[in-house]
């Protein structure tokens, strides 16, 4: 089964809400990372981040089968955020682990 690496992009406040509502329909590690993004063309930023230009987001990485795409999609649009979330997904071409 083809496998993807999930990347939902949340508002900080967000963040344990939509792990929770991944963390419901998914067991695989999530991998958490803060993020800064600079700019002006935000249409779901804060009002102090569009003055700013400054996103503060974290980004909930994950790897999982293909086919758990839409459920764990679903799950995050259901999740009671305060803010949009935004995603995308590519494929895993390989994986591994070096000890």
């Amino acid at each position: 089964m083809p496998e993807i690496l999930l990347t939902f992009h949340c508002a900080r406040r967000d963040t344990e809400t939509v792990t929770e509502a991944i963390r419901a329909v998914s067991n695989a590690p999530i991998h958490l990372c803060e993020k800064t993004v600079r700019g002006w063309d935000f249409g779901d930023a804060r009002t102090a981040e569009k003055v700013a230009g400054l996103l503060q987001r974290n980004a909930l990485e994950l790897i999982v089968a293909e086919d758990d795409l839409s459920q764990l999609l679903q799950a995050v649009t259901e999740a009671r955020r305060t803010l949009p979330v935004r995603w995308h997904a590519v494929p895993i071409v390989a994986r591994g682990r070096i000890e």
